[in-house]
């Protein structure tokens, strides 16, 4: 046993005046009586009050001596080894991420079970041992950091909560040793259930594992025509025993069917579903209670396209006609003026023309841009290199193609370049507000581009772009991910609400960024209000399969015993509470003893 602070050693001193109280002789007077045959307790009593003499056995003094070693003991902090921690620095790094959540230990769940043996580690830790306390899931959080405040570490350790994201070592070990980059003395302990490589000095895994069984749904996916869905859900058994499950499919909440499936270990299986209803959520259900229930469910959102109103303003253009023709689900309408009374369009396409008002209600797309309010054309250009930042509208399109005369503009604070020339802009894109517009200096005539395989992959690509084509209409996400949410350019607010039914306001202001609050498995609802009327959208949110299902591994025994020697460090587990304990059981005893007139 060893001590933080042996100085209070010193206190055993105060043993003492304890056995001087015994050994000194009490002051009596004397008075003759005729017999002492009643009196022995009493002649007794002056026997041991004699002064100097040698102690005899006293139940009373052993136990007040022993309740002052104990007081004294606890003053001296003693402590017992472990393999924690001698001192320095100590970083915790806490998993939670859904895999955490699997219920096949001790504890609640695995999460639960990694918190109290940190809140251990943290009543075993010298003191002025400071400690930095990281959470893990989507990213690495520093809850607390160098502070060796055991009530401090204590609360925000619980202020920690599990979540339905996978977790991201990398960046994780990344933050680590960035911390302890300049740290001679410290020591780091990661728990996690994850099968994770040593690949930082000083750190120890510790593995919160209870080799559960598993089943996921991997995969939920449909096609459709008409108004029949075909369903596709893959099963994939995690465990390392055969299972037998009914999986259940919900259209809209209610029951569709159910289907029986057998799965050996580690093996995978379709199961299609024909001549579905028509519904908005699908969601795919494993009726089987294993260690990780957020996998035994999955959810889509089914989108049928909208027919997308699109105007082209144009002289006559047969090259972007054809090109916009070729993209499904749009009705395309033609004119040959810019008039401004017009609305009710998801995308106006200007080339060469356009209106002195522009259109509020629906995305632009302007080639060859005459003087506007929107856009400031800063000169004429008739050659230059062409130079292409990474964007959506040049996805897969090579810049082999010329121009004879282009216009060049100012890149206004809403938009970004595109497409240079001589470094100078000649395409822009941008928001205004909640209105996406895409501005092309040149006129397509007035290039070979209409006669390179590009030009149609370049449209479809503006096309995506300006009607929103890949976005969230069309997504599922995982837990964790961020989506973007693009609302009609005519709404004046959006509202999101999330599977927990809490409703949060989105915009104003526009242009939204990137949602990033999906921290939850299930179906996200985005409602859009305008003038005349409102409109809901869904996506989906699910778990990560491939990183947060296979909760079961086995680490190597020599591995493991390999690993404990490694990483096998000492520390103290504070005993103080238990002398506390015993000093005040010799107290109690004590007390009985002397009112029982031992």
């Amino acid at each position: 046993m060893n001590f933080y602070s042996p100085i209070f050693f010193l206190f055993l001193l105060g043993l003492i005046p304890i056995i001087l109280m015994y050994l000194l002789k009490k002051q009596h007077k004397d008075i003759e009586i005729s017999s002492n045959f009643l009196w022995k307790k009493t002649l007794r009593d002056i026997e041991a009050n004699k002064p100097w003499q040698k102690l005899r056995k006293n139940l009373l003094l052993l136990l007040q001596i022993l309740a002052f070693i104990f007081i004294v003991f606890t003053l001296t902090q003693p402590y017992i080894i472990s393999d924690i921690l001698s001192g320095g620095s100590l970083i915790i790094v806490l998993d939670s991420s859904a895999s955490m959540q699997s219920t096949d230990v001790d504890y609640e769940n695995r999460f639960h079970k990694a918190k109290a043996d940190i809140r251990q580690a943290i009543n075993s830790l010298k003191p002025q041992t400071e400690v930095t306390l990281i959470s893990m899931d989507k990213s690495p959080k520093i809850i607390v950091s160098n502070s060796s405040d055991k009530s401090l570490l204590k609360r925000k350790l619980d202020s920690i909560k599990v979540s339905d994201n996978s977790e991201n070592l990398k960046d994780t070990v990344s933050l680590v040793k960035a911390i302890t980059k300049d740290i001679e003395n410290y020591q780091v302990i990661f728990y996690t259930d994850k099968n994770i490589e040593n690949s930082i000095s000083n750190m120890i895994v510790k593995n919160i594992n209870g080799k559960g069984d598993n089943l996921a749904i991997e995969n939920l996916s449909y096609t459709y025509s008409d108004d029949n869905i075909t369903v596709l859900t893959r099963i994939k058994n995690y465990s390392q025993n055969h299972y037998s499950s009914d999986i259940v499919l919900y259209s809209d909440g209610e029951i569709h069917d159910v289907k029986e499936i057998d799965l050996s270990p580690d093996e995978s299986k379709n199961i299609y579903w024909y001549d579905v209803p028509y519904a908005d959520i699908l969601k795919a259900e494993i009726d089987l209670e294993d260690s990780l229930t957020l996998d035994n469910y999955r959810y889509a959102v089914v989108n049928k396209q909208k027919e997308n109103k699109v105007l082209l303003v144009s002289k006559g253009n047969v090259f972007l006609q054809k090109a916009i023709d070729i993209q499904q689900n749009i009705e395309l309408y033609r004119a040959n003026e810019a008039d401004e009374d017009i609305s009710g369009f998801d995308l106006y396409v200007y080339d060469g023309l356009l209106p002195k008002e522009l259109p509020k209600d629906g995305n632009l797309l302007m080639f060859n841009p005459p003087t506007n309010s929107l856009v400031k054309i800063n000169s004429l250009s008739r050659s230059g290199e062409l130079k292409v930042r990474e964007d959506e509208l040049f996805a897969n399109i090579s810049l082999d193609f010329t121009i004879r005369e282009t216009k060049v503009f100012d890149t206004p604070s809403w938009g970004v370049s595109v497409l240079l020339s001589n470094d100078k802009p000649i395409i822009l894109k941008g928001e205004v507000k909640n209105q996406k517009i895409v501005a092309v200096g040149f006129d397509i005539n007035d290039t070979d581009l209409p006669l390179k395989i590009d030009f149609p992959i370049f449209i479809q690509n503006v096309l995506s772009y300006t009607l929103n084509l890949n976005n969230h209409k069309s997504n599922s996400v995982l837990a964790g991910e961020s989506i973007k949410i693009d609302p009609l350019p005519k709404s004046q607010e959006v509202y999101i609400t999330n599977p927990q039914e809490i409703k949060s306001l989105l915009a104003p202001p526009f242009p939204l960024a990137p949602y990033t609050d999906i921290n939850s498995i299930g179906i996200y609802t985005i409602e859009e209000k305008y003038e005349d009327g409102s409109n809901k959208n869904y996506f989906a949110v699910n778990l990560n399969t491939s990183k947060e299902s296979n909760t079961f591994y086995d680490i190597p025994e020599d591995n493991e015993e390999l690993s404990k020697e490694q990483n096998r460090v000492t520390s103290g587990r504070n005993m103080k509470n238990i002398f506390i304990w015993l000093a005040l059981a010799a107290l109690a005893i004590e007390w009985v003893v002397y009112n029982r007139g031992y």
